[in-house]
């Protein structure tokens, strides 16, 4: 009687089971949008001979379904996700899932290779039996996730991946090509670079300078001048820097017979009769997030180093023509000597820089001048002789306002450099060679008016003291106002003016070095940008009452300045 019941009951709920999952799947199949894996997509004559003259793929295509499934199949990059492609964006996503169904392919026969290599294990004597050591108990070895499992390559996909690479022959070639032209050129570049850690930035400066005006009206002087740099740019952690500059120019300076003043130096001018020589050894390397210490043996200059509030103007190479116009002198007081200083944020709106330098102190007929801070002998090296402590405030209250303190505190054996070699014979040694100490104070600030306007200032005072018998002091001042035009004219080019009173003394205990009167500094230039790689800048300055004197008439100073980056 059970057996009899329970058969009973049983037959009708199987055949109830039966039928709810034939259901569930009749649902299933007429709920489903997508294309499976498997592909249901056979293309046929017509339909690849239609694809083969398209201009644009659809996501309706045969070609696009069918390659949109085997990339999900196969985990090709590149997948269509929908949008309309053209040919060669097609034919660019069919070459990387055709790649990644050939590597497969390849290492399913070098698994199949390796098992029927495999040699029948040797048949050895076993060894006498010795007294069995229980070694001590392993530890267990972590367990290693299961390697994913790779989808097999059916022959119907072969024959779908087949007809899509005949109907796109064309464009699946010029991928190639293309592949193959980036394989060149990145074997080509790892063939000629010579280091790699080390990175190569170089400048070429030629220039046409012109005077006119000076001692005599009648001087006019014309000449070429050159000046070549080679900067090697090494890092060996990511986040420190090597810099070791070599130097050649031959831009021979305006200030000795022709006009009589430092004040007609051009920013780049100096010479060596291209004899090429180490001009700067730096290295760098930051101490935390936001502060970076810089360690000079030879070429400090503060400017290099600092941020100088004079942005667009003070390149030497596309900046402005002059050496004042460049920045605040206060930056020039280390006189490419040697130097350690450090840059730190106190906070996102407050920067601090602390540095100590020891110049080169110039000499009669050296050019450039010899190092003092590897000199033994009286008077030199590293704490014995001149030096510059220099300090250094800045300020940024908004994006577009930069505003910064300067304090130097400096003293030199032969009194000389005290303006950074601009302004006025008396500007840079009020006390014909003596040994003399400065304080020197400065304001600077720069402002963005525009997206394209740029207008900077500054504004200092040194106060110098003669450290000899009989003592004396003087006071030296200096100030300028900067305008740059950016995208002047072409994208790149810079509209530059720059107004302002290079160093003059306007009080000293010797009387006999004062200046009684005032030049000005009247500046323009146009930067040209040709390319990326090389700017064409004429420019003119106009300097009225050359060395502070209204005696000497006005004097003009042209360049034409091409500059060479790579």
């Amino acid at each position: 009687m059970t057996k009899l019941l329970f058969k009973n009951l049983l037959s009708p709920l199987l055949i109830l089971v039966t039928v709810w999952n034939a259901m569930g799947a009749l649902a299933t199949a007429n709920e489903s949008t997508t294309v499976p894996n498997s592909l249901a997509v056979e293309p046929n004559a017509t339909e690849i001979e239609q694809t083969s003259q398209a201009t644009e793929i659809k996501s309706g295509d045969w070609a696009y379904q069918n390659l949109q499934a085997l990339s999900k199949k196969y985990s090709c990059a590149n997948t269509p996700d929908g949008k309309t492609l053209s040919r060669e964006e097609f034919a660019t996503s069919l070459n990387s899932c055709v790649q990644s169904i050939e590597q497969l392919v390849a290492r399913r026969k070098v698994r199949k290779l390796k098992k029927r290599r495999s040699p029948a294990p040797a048949v050895t004597t076993p060894p006498p039996v010795e007294q069995e050591v229980i070694p001590p108990a392993p530890e267990p070895t972590p367990v290693a996730p299961p390697a994913p499992v790779e989808p097999e390559v059916t022959q119907q996909d072969l024959d779908r991946v087949k007809a899509l690479v005949q109907s796109f022959s064309t464009e699946l070639q010029a991928v190639d090509s293309r592949i193959r032209e980036l394989d060149d050129k990145v074997t080509k570049v790892k063939d000629q670079s010579f280091s790699t850690t080390t990175k190569l930035v170089g400048e070429a400066i030629f220039a046409i300078n012109g005077l006119a005006g000076g001692p005599s009206t009648a001087t006019r002087n014309t000449i070429f001048a050159d000046r070549v740099r080679l900067n090697f740019r090494s890092s060996f952690t990511g986040k420190d820097l090597l810099l070791v500059r070599l130097q050649s120019r031959n831009s021979n300076t305006f200030a000795g017979t022709p006009s009589g003043t430092n004040m007609t130096r051009l920013g780049f001018e100096g010479s060596e009769e291209n004899a090429t020589y180490v001009s700067r050894l730096q290295y760098q390397l930051p101490l935390s997030a936001t502060s970076k210490v810089y360690i000079e043996s030879v070429g400090n200059e503060f400017n290099d180093n600092y941020y100088n509030f004079n942005p667009e103007l003070q390149a030497a190479g596309t900046g402005s023509i002059t050496r004042f116009g460049r920045f605040n002198p206060v930056y020039r007081l280390s006189n490419e000597g040697a130097g350690i200083g450090i840059d730190t944020k106190l906070s996102p709106n407050l920067g601090l820089v602390l540095s100590y330098a020891v110049p080169r102190v110039p000499q009669t007929g050296v050019n450039p001048a010899p190092e003092t801070v590897n000199n033994p002998s009286q008077n030199n090296g590293l704490f014995n002789g001149s030096n510059v402590l220099f300090s250094q405030l800045t300020l940024k209250p908004s994006e577009d306002v930069s505003l910064g303190l300067i304090y130097a505190r400096t003293y030199t054996t032969n009194g000389t450099v005290l303006s950074g070699n601009t302004g006025s014979t008396f500007a840079n040694n009020p006390f014909a060679g003596s040994p003399t100490s400065g304080n020197h104070y400065s304001v600077l600030g720069s402002v963005n008016l525009s997206k394209n306007l740029v207008l900077s200032a500054w504004g200092g005072l040194t106060q110098a003291n003669r450290e000899a018998t009989g003592g004396g002091s003087a006071d030296i001042w200096n100030y300028a106002a900067t305008l740059a035009v950016k995208d002047f004219g072409s994208k790149g080019s810079t509209l530059g003016f720059v107004v302002g009173m290079q160093p003059k003394v306007t009080s000293n205990t010797t009387v006999t070095r004062r200046d009684n009167d005032t030049s000005l500094h009247l500046e323009t230039f146009y930067k040209y940008k040709v390319s990326d790689n090389l700017y064409i800048t004429p420019g003119l300055l106009l300097l009225t009452n050359p060395e502070h004197n209204a005696g000497n008439p006005t004097e003009y100073l042209g360049t034409i300045r091409t500059t060479f980056v790579f």
